[in-house]
């Protein structure tokens, strides 16, 4: 996912939250991002790291973020889902494939945190999905596949 999809991704879904709007001072929306790796992976998480950053500089002292990052794609990752919401995350980012179940099952329990999961297939009233589009560079890779035959 390139960051400025990530950027923008993100943008749309704090708007939908009213912070865009939000004239009067009040207690920052919290952000929750649950990491495959490590942030210094120069990586899929790097990216996402980068846009949970760049979320923090355009809206400030309106949003209060935090990461984990290193979650296995286990039981663990409920375990930290849960953990975020009941912490009052009030929007929480999964952001590898093998988080959906675990994601959908948390989401279900808490109908007013709004999750967000990157790749998957399975959604629910508050459970959105967010990709990449695969289909950009697999249509390169097929022209030049035909060049070269």
């Amino acid at each position: 996912m390139s960051l400025s999809r990530f950027k923008s991704a993100a943008a749309a879904v704090l708007v939908t939250l009213g912070l865009a709007s939000q004239a009067v001072a009040a207690d920052p929306a919290k952000i929750g991002f649950v990491y495959i790796g490590p942030t210094g992976d120069h990586g899929w998480t790097y990216a996402h790291d980068q846009g949970r950053k760049a979320v923090e500089a355009k809206f400030g002292d309106k949003v209060k973020t935090t990461f984990v990052e290193n979650v296995p794609e286990t039981a663990d990752a409920e375990r930290v889902f849960r953990d975020l919401a009941q912490q009052g995350y009030k929007m929480i980012f999964a952001t590898s494939f093998g988080y959906m179940n675990q994601q959908l099952k948390v989401a279900k329990a808490f109908p007013n945190t709004k999750f967000m999961h990157a790749t998957g297939y399975k959604s629910a009233p508050n459970l959105g999905l967010y990709d990449v589009r695969t289909y950009e560079g697999a249509y390169m890779l097929g022209v030049v596949a035909g060049k070269m035959s």
